[in-house]
């Protein structure tokens, strides 16, 4: 059976600035977005200047290459309980 892939739809605009400051690659993005939320600026990143957000992409981007097991475990988890918690509500 030929596996076909999902289109996947544009980058947002703050994808594309990580991508462009990176070089990332859309797996990668997710993953670098929320280092930069939770580990770098511990805040929302709309207050953030353009070079303040180039700057903390280029470092999420060395901290997940750093430590690539530890965030996609953390990530699996965070799936699983999701995935789970959707199939709870299906049934009540």
């Amino acid at each position: 059976m030929k596996k076909t892939s999902t289109p996947q739809p544009p980058f947002r605009p703050l994808h594309q600035l990580i991508q462009a400051a990176t070089g990332a690659t859309a797996r990668d993005i997710a993953h670098i977005e929320n280092i930069m939320r939770d580990e770098i600026f511990y805040s929302t990143l709309d207050w953030q200047t353009r070079e303040q957000l180039n700057d903390a992409a280029r470092e999420a981007y060395a901290l997940l290459n750093e430590n690539r097991e530890q965030y996609e475990m953390s990530r699996a988890d965070s799936m699983a309980m999701f995935r789970q918690t959707q199939a709870a509500s299906a049934v009540n």
